[in-house]
């Protein structure tokens, strides 16, 4: 067992930001089930993989912080300091998520910034587009 206390979550991180960009591409564009389906699988088996390293509790605190803060931003219109505030809190999550030391820089701030960042902007969209709905 001490052994997978070395492993990096790096693989782990970007398996899941990918499953989950692979989930947004099948909800933007239903009908071809293959990109959710891998999606899914990847996400699976990303998270099986995290719970077998060792985890730095603050660290899920602010992962959870930027997922609820990603969430009002998608039941409530907010200004852009929410989507930022929620952005750097996965950002900083990410990068000191395992115990044993920081996750690589690259690809905290990479997989972050895309988490982040993507899903505000589809929230946007949504909104937008619910928006204009409700006015035909």
């Amino acid at each position: 067992m001490s052994s997978m206390t070395h492993l990096s979550a790096d693989p782990a991180i970007l398996l899941l930001t990918v499953g989950l960009l692979l989930i947004y591409y099948e909800l933007n564009r239903p009908g071809s089930v293959l990109p959710g389906a891998i999606g899914l699988l990847g996400m699976l088996l990303a998270i099986i993989s995290l719970t077998h390293l060792q985890r730095h509790d603050p660290a899920l605190t602010l992962i959870l912080t930027g997922i609820l803060l990603l969430t009002l931003d998608l039941i409530r219109p907010t200004g852009i300091a929410v989507a930022i505030a929620a952005t750097l809190s996965l950002t900083f999550g990410l990068y000191q998520l395992t115990g044993t030391g920081p996750v690589h820089t690259v690809t905290s701030v990479g997989c972050g910034l895309t988490l982040g960042g993507v899903t505000s902007l589809l929230t946007r969209i949504a909104r937008r587009a619910r928006a204009n709905k409700a006015v035909d």
